[in-house]
């Protein structure tokens, strides 16, 4: 009788998890359809290094190695792009199907880790569970935490799977060094799974994106209050002090004093940012706790992709909030101190949402805030709530409370599944992605900007005939904007369609390159402009003449743009300037940014044309230098190649006729 029931607790438990994924992905298919967005078109639609001609070495490594983000370029992450493209082709469908299914397998390992927490938790601390609460429990858990809508961002942005990526290797890591510390305690042979398996499945994880990196502070939550740093004798094993110390405590202190020492290195990039240092670090304390609130309280309408209408903090009371959300961070801290015995899980929770936010929360001068980085923190806070609701940790009174505990719980899956399955379809096309970005958040310059660009596309492409809809948009935008995107867009809008330019958008435009250092987004849309004077933006030369003017003029006072020397080279080429004075620009741009590869291509290009095939040489055994892992080979042997061209041709003009 007892073998029956524990099989038949055995069978629902699965039946459970495959209900799970199976809701998953009804949850998500609305979204599935929509169209590559936004940081997907330079990362991967535009990129032809991951275009893969065959499955040779060489060809993967190019493809691996193509992107230029994060310390280690990601390439585990790039791979899986390049394979997408091989086997299913330019279909953003195939992608996002493909991101769905690794969050399904998150979702399974999410529900392995719970259930290993939650066994192991009732083993230290002598817990009256029983087995049936544990094995409803971990489903739940895991449930809740697959259907949150606060972890749509990176199923559906295509370009997130780095953060699925990272999460998949982490989540491995965490399982593989639970299942050792397991064994050790049983004294049995586990440190192969703690020392050997658990680091390389980090170091595979850091290959996909950087969020890897906080495992080992996962890992010393989860070692603290679950196995208590102990052997299977019950005392302090060196040997795990001795892992903390080498792959924590060690590389932490080789990390702060590489900072101290090359504070440039990581702190340079609030040159490019309007908020400093110190506002980060106070704005970031709201930003978390609303983390903690959408976690909680998942309400989509302030759910987005853009959240560039938050507010920076400039002191501890402007505004107020940033105390008051101080205050109550400490108080979660304080209460994970307090209830380390009696509720350990929710101490754990709390914890593992902390150390998941130590790093794009901290100090790195990344954006305020983005949702995609709760897509594992926030399981922790979820492990905590359920945790309260599911397994009570003394009997009496409270016992006759679960029922109405375990309701609770229940009918949060139906909240949360109704919450994503919204956000999914809102997903489901550009308009209506950018019409609820900006349902959602009015005051967003980048939401508004979004939705005018939708209007303008459509509007250039026949499918509204009125764009005036178009430029009411990208007005509100231009109106809070701190950049130029709104009216540059707004300019080229009227160009091709053979409308007046309103001299008040670059005007508008002008005064915004004085009165702030160039960002990424100006020079972006400087690009365009000047990219577009050769096909239909021809009159509006004088326009980004007068821009690149301004820019340089901006940039002299702040920093120096090699970005910026890129465009005015192109700008110089698509109007006809002497070949001389685009190579000298395009000399700039190589001597301010020797490293990217692409500037030196160009002036390579620029140095045939005008003769000067020595130097063209010399560039080329530049580029040579900085060819990681064959990713510039095609460009050399494409270079090398019109080299050799130009110097015969050259050669053919010197000899005499006859």
């Amino acid at each position: 009788m007892h073998e029956t029931l524990k099989f038949k607790h055995c069978a629902l438990y699965w039946l459970a998890a495959f209900l799970l994924l199976v809701t998953a992905v009804i949850a998500y298919y609305p979204g599935l359809h929509g169209p590559f967005m936004f940081d997907d078109i330079p990362n991967i639609v535009s990129n032809a290094a991951l275009r893969l001609a065959n499955l040779s070495p060489h060809e993967l490594l190019r493809a691996a190695f193509s992107s230029q983000s994060g310390l280690l370029y990601r390439p585990i992450s790039m791979l899986s792009f390049a394979f997408n493209l091989y086997f299913f082709g330019n279909n953003s469908f195939s992608f996002k199907l493909t991101n769905l299914f690794i969050h399904l397998v998150n979702a399974l390992l999410i529900l392995w880790l719970t259930r290993r927490l939650l066994l192991n938790c009732r083993r230290r601390y002598q817990f009256e569970w029983q087995d049936n609460s544990i094995n409803w429990a971990s489903p739940l858990i895991a449930a809740a935490w697959a259907l949150h809508p606060l972890n749509l961002e990176p199923v559906l942005f295509i370009v997130q799977r780095m953060t699925e990526l990272a999460a998949l290797f982490t989540l491995a890591g965490l399982i593989a060094y639970i299942y050792g510390r397991e064994r050790m305690q049983a004294g049995k042979t586990g440190w192969p799974l703690v020392w050997i398996l658990t680091p390389i499945l980090g170091v595979i994880g850091l290959l996909c994106k950087e969020d890897a990196a906080l495992l080992p502070l996962y890992l010393l939550v989860i070692e603290w209050l679950i196995f208590g740093f102990r052997n299977g004798h019950h005392k302090i094993s060196k040997n795990i002090l001795l892992f903390y110390a080498g792959g924590l405590i060690l590389p932490g202190i080789l990390g702060l004093v590489f900072l101290l020492t090359h504070p440039g290195y990581f702190l340079g990039g609030y040159a490019g940012r309007d908020f400093t240092l110190p506002q980060r670090l106070l704005t970031e304390f709201r930003v978390v706790f609303l983390y903690i609130q959408w976690t909680f309280i998942p309400d989509i309408r302030q759910l987005a992709l853009y959240h560039d209408d938050l507010t920076v903090s400039t002191g501890l009371l402007t505004p107020v909030t940033t105390l008051l959300s101080l205050l109550v961070l400490a108080g979660m801290l304080t209460l994970a101190w307090w209830q380390r015995k009696k509720r350990p899980l929710l101490s754990l929770g709390i914890l593992f949402f902390f150390a998941g936010q130590m790093m794009e929360s901290t100090v790195l001068p990344l954006e305020l805030a983005f949702e995609h980085r709760n897509y594992l923190p926030d399981f922790g806070l979820l492990l905590a709530l359920f945790s309260l609701l599911l397994l009570p940790v003394s009997g009496g009174k409270r016992r006759a409370r679960m029922s109405l505990r375990w309701i609770v719980a229940i009918v949060t899956l139906p909240v949360l599944f109704s919450a994503t399955l919204l956000r999914a379809y809102e997903w489901r096309s550009y308009l209506t992605f950018a019409y609820y970005e900006v349902q959602h958040h009015p005051e967003s310059e980048r939401a508004l900007y979004v939705l005018g660009q939708t209007y303008s596309n459509l509007a250039l492409s026949g499918e509204i005939k009125n764009p005036a809809i178009a430029f009411q948009t990208l007005e509100r935008a231009a109106a809070i904007s701190s950049n130029i995107m709104p009216d540059v867009a707004m300019m080229m809008v009227s160009a091709k369609l053979k409308l007046p330019v309103n001299p008040a958008w670059q005007k508008h435009a002008e005064t915004l390159l004085l009165a702030h250092p160039v960002t990424v987004r100006d020079t972006t849309s400087l690009a365009s402009l000047v990219d577009c004077l050769p096909m239909d933006c021809g009159t509006l030369a004088p326009t980004a003449d007068s821009l690149i003017k301004t820019a340089f003029q901006s940039s002299q006072k702040h920093h120096p743009s090699p970005d910026l020397w890129a465009i005015y080279g192109n700008y110089l080429t698509f109007t006809g300037h002497p070949l001389v004075e685009v190579i000298a620009a395009m000399r700039q741009t190589v001597k301010l940014a020797p490293r990217v590869p692409i500037y030196r291509i160009s002036l390579t290009k620029g140095l045939i044309m005008a003769g000067e095939f020595d130097a063209a040489e010399e560039q080329i055994s530049q580029l040579s230098r900085l060819n990681r892992l064959g990713n510039l080979d095609l460009e050399i042997k494409i270079l090398e190649a019109n080299l050799a061209a130009g110097r015969a041709e050259a050669t053919k003009k010197k000899q005499p006729a006859g």
